[in-house]
């Protein structure tokens, strides 16, 4: 990779960076001139990277699903990796408060929301799989649900200081994991 290339690769990665804090801070349709500007880049630096909201969005998400499936595989020896998952979404707070509403940007049929399920799916299903057989996790569990936890713990998050998101994720993860059954 040649200096121009780093250099490119180094700016959108202080982009996707400067986003999630902007995001987490003032929402997903704060002003992109924010992020521009948390980032200290130029607006020409941020358009030949994303094109609009929503492909800096998608950018995020795929990141996103790229730290996730890292995480998978490294707790895929586990049997209740699945659940050291969910708890270690408590830690995952900055990408999961700055995507809460990537629903506004992005419609639901789009093609590459889409293919971010299916490869969400994949990353997931063998860690379910295991923990349904090793009985750490009810057997009618899908992935789908999955997305049901994540939203629970995304939605509970808004508007707090980090630290407050910590003990609220962990209190979620607590009463998702545990029930509220006395």
């Amino acid at each position: 990779m040649n200096t121009r290339q780093q250099l490119a690769s180094q700016n959108r990665e202080i982009l996707l960076v400067a986003a999630i804090q902007v995001f987490r801070a003032h929402g997903i349709n704060a002003p992109l001139q924010l992020i521009i500007d948390q980032a200290q880049v130029g607006r020409a630096t941020f358009y030949r990277n994303f094109a609009d909201r929503r492909e800096l969005v998608i950018a995020l998400m795929k990141q996103s699903f790229d730290r996730l499936e890292i995480k998978a595989k490294a707790l895929q020896q586990f049997d209740d990796g699945f659940i050291q998952l969910i708890q270690d979404h408590i830690y995952n707070i900055p990408y999961l408060t700055a995507l809460v509403e990537y629903w506004r940007v992005i419609v639901k049929d789009d093609p590459s929301l889409e293919q971010m399920y299916h490869r969400r799916d994949e990353i997931l299903q063998p860690l379910i799989d295991k923990a349904i057989a090793t009985g750490h996790c009810r057997a009618d569990f899908t992935t789908r649900d999955y997305s049901m936890v994540t939203s629970i713990l995304r939605s509970s998050l808004q508007g707090f200081s980090e630290a407050d998101q910590i003990k609220l994720a962990q209190r979620a993860v607590d009463l998702l994991l545990n029930g509220i059954r006395a």
